[in-house]
Order: C-alpha cells, then sequence, then structure tokens
C-alpha cells in the first residue's frame, strides 16, 4: 500500500514537473530592453515594474524586462522610431509627440474631453482596437500591449483665478497644438514652457499658472512657488503605451501573447486606482503645504465657451483625408464618455 501511495505520488510530482516544463517551453527566452523617457518616481512607473516582475515570475523567468529611464536609451522624440526599427524591443513614447504618425490615436489626448483617468485609459483601448487605428500602428511596426493613464489636469497659480474675467491676460504654462486654443478663447496669454521649467518659471514670473496633472506638479514641488490649487477640472487625457515591436510580437506564440495580454490587463487596472489615487494624494499634498483652494465659480460658462477640441479634430482628419476613419474613432469616444457622464 505504500509503495503504491508512492508510486502515484511520484507519477503526480513527475506530471507536474512535464507540465511546467512544457509551459516553460511554450515561452520565449527573452531580456527585453524597454525605453522609457520619464523617470521612475512618477505613480505610473509602480505599475510597469509590477507588470515586468509578474512576465518574469509567470513566464517561469524566461521573459525579463530591463528599464531604461529618463532618456537614457533614446530622447522622447526617437523612441517610436526606435521600436518600430527593432532597436530596442518596448518603449513608451508618447503619441501626442507624433501627430503626423498617429494621428488617430492621438485623439485621447484632446483636453477637456474625458472627466477622469479611467475613461481616458478605457478609451485609449477601444480605439486601438478600430482596424484604421491597427493600420496606423502596423505602418510604424508596433503594437500596444498596455495603456496607462494621467490624472486629471488642474492649474495651479501664483494668482487667484476664480471667474472666467480673470483669465484674461493671465500668463498660462501652454504646450502642443491645442491647448494654446484653450487659453486663447478665455483670453489668457499662452507661454510655451516645458515641464521641467514650470518651477522656474512660477518662480520668476515668466508664468501665473501652472497646466499639468497633479501627480506631475507633485512631482516638480509646484506647492512651493504656486498659492492657489484651482478647483477646476481640465479633465484627464491617456498617459504612455507600451508598445512592442510588431516583427517581435508575430513571432511570439499564441501562448506567449496571451500572457502578455493578461498581464497587461490586470496592469491596466491597477493603473486606474493607484493613478486617480496619486491625483487626490496630490492635492491633498498641496493644501497640507498651504496652499490656497480656489473654487471657481464659472465652470459653465467655461465649458460652454471652450472649444470642442472633438469636432476640431475630426475636421482636422477629414483635411488629411481620414474622414470616414476619423468620425468612426469620434463615435467611439463619445459613446465612452457618454456612458461616464
Amino acid at each position: 500500500m505504500k509503495t503504491t501511495t508512492m508510486t502515484l505520488a511520484s507519477a503526480a510530482l513527475a506530471s507536474v514537473m512535464l507540465t511546467q516544463a512544457a509551459q516553460a517551453e511554450d515561452y520565449p527566452t527573452v531580456n527585453l530592453k524597454y525605453a522609457l523617457y520619464f523617470s521612475e518616481s512618477i505613480p505610473q512607473a509602480e505599475v510597469l515594474k509590477w507588470w515586468a516582475a509578474e512576465l518574469e515570475e509567470r513566464s517561469g523567468g524566461t521573459i525579463t524586462v530591463d528599464f531604461f529611464w529618463s532618456e537614457s536609451l533614446g530622447k522622447s522624440t526617437e523612441l517610436l522610431e526606435l521600436v518600430g526599427q527593432g532597436a530596442v524591443e518596448l518603449a513608451s513614447p508618447a503619441p501626442s509627440y507624433y501627430a503626423s504618425r498617429l494621428p488617430l490615436m492621438n485623439v485621447t489626448y484632446l483636453p477637456m474631453i474625458f472627466p477622469d483617468n479611467g475613461v481616458a485609459r478605457a478609451t485609449s483601448e477601444a480605439v486601438a482596437a478600430l482596424p484604421a487605428v491597427v493600420a496606423e500602428h502596423d505602418r510604424n511596426n508596433v503594437v500596444p500591449i498596455l495603456w496607462t493613464s494621467l490624472p486629471t489636469y488642474h492649474i495651479l497659480c501664483t494668482k487667484r483665478i476664480e471667474t472666467l474675467a480673470d483669465f484674461v491676460g493671465a500668463r498660462m504654462r501652454s504646450y502642443g497644438e491645442y491647448v494654446p486654443r484653450l487659453w486663447d478663447t478665455l483670453g489668457a496669454v499662452n507661454v510655451t514652457v516645458l515641464a521641467p521649467e514650470i518651477y522656474e518659471g512660477l518662480q520668476r514670473g515668466n508664468i501665473d499658472c501652472s497646466y499639468l496633472p497633479d501627480d506631475f506638479a507633485m512631482a516638480y514641488k509646484l506647492q512651493e512657488v504656486a498659492d492657489y490649487y484651482i478647483d477646476l477640472n481640465f479633465g484627464a487625457i491617456s498617459g504612455w503605451p507600451i508598445y512592442v515591436n510588431q516583427d517581435l510580437w508575430d513571432g511570439w506564440s499564441d501562448t506567449t501573447q496571451a500572457l502578455f495580454n493578461e498581464i497587461g490587463a490586470e496592469a491596466a487596472a491597477m493603473d486606474q486606482e493607484i493613478v486617480s489615487q496619486s491625483g487626490a494624494n496630490a492635492r491633498a499634498a498641496f493644501l497640507e503645504a498651504g496652499m490656497e483652494l480656489v473654487t471657481f465659480t464659472e465652470t459653465d460658462e467655461l465649458m460652454a465657451r471652450a472649444p470642442d477640441f472633438l469636432d476640431i479634430w475630426v475636421g482636422e482628419m477629414e483635411a488629411k483625408g481620414l474622414t470616414d476613419a476619423a468620425q468612426e474613432v469620434a463615435a467611439t469616444v463619445r459613446t465612452l464618455v457618454g456612458a461616464a457622464n
């Protein structure tokens, strides 16, 4: 009886070992170089590091990821090309830096569209699955395997912004193509300032207000130089995707791709929670540091006056000959945003 029990146990152990070996053989042995232009101090980095650790653990150690933060393996404006050409296996470029190469995907970076980071991230996933956007990624030889998000944008100022009249003549931090149109509509003055230069801009009086998501404002310690936190939600935008080189992706087995998709879905849920909480934590820290909370009193009037950035974007896509694709993307955005409101 004892022998039979031992034999069964040995057989079970052998079966487990064979199963584990078979599973391990389904995954490639790869060390993936991952290029990022932001630092590992931001909340989203926690999600990305968890994602990489889970890949290594669940693949039995055959899939590992080496992070190259803060442009250490390529400039922010080079990352899409680097991953598309295979110089790195993974990269997280900002699609908004590649408006000409990712015009349809850029819809998730419009201001004042998405009420929170969860809607922005979910919309990114839905838009990326549309055939025209899949083709857009194909042309760049990349596949998105995870979307991160950013908390809502607010302004931190050295002057009180309480009504629409307070925007007139105010020097606002600006960037890109769409934010300047917002400030123009409100009679403010656009001042293009890179994020690392905002602290000095506020300190020297070159700008009156920063425009950033709260966690980034906290990372740049803007509470040290701004006096007022304006309680006016300018909406959230999508964060950075993880792009994998498409040739590499296509060469992986269905099992390997499924592993990436499974862990990516879990990481996306984690991102939604962590990023939302990071924005709330930053706001609390601002007020604890002595910033005054200013309640904006004319939110409805501002929303009515602000440009309809989605309509503007559709018009721009139509001018590029992307009418049908843009309308499908815009319909997807409106459906998801409408369901959230």
